[in-house]
């Protein structure tokens, strides 16, 4: 029984830490996103728009949810 309930909690402390990284990732990513955006002094950059998309899916996850799948990326435009 001692072992079972080892073993859960570190699943769970093992998950807890997976979703934190994959949340500071994308903190990260944001603010380097809007770093390059107010440096370029633009906010038509498609690329730019795709992180984005794919950030704030990570971290709403509702889609899945409601059937919806987030699109993966595609080649980029030349």
């Amino acid at each position: 029984m001692r072992k079972e309930k080892e073993a859960l909690e570190t699943a769970v402390a093992t998950l807890l830490l997976i979703t934190a990284a994959v949340v500071l990732a994308c903190v990260v990513v944001s603010y380097a996103v809007s770093t390059v955006e107010q440096t370029l002094n633009t906010n038509n950059i498609p690329q730019l728009d795709r992180l984005k998309t794919m950030t704030g899916n990570l971290l709403n996850q509702t889609d899945l949810f409601n059937g919806t799948q987030p699109q993966l990326p595609s080649q980029p435009p030349p």
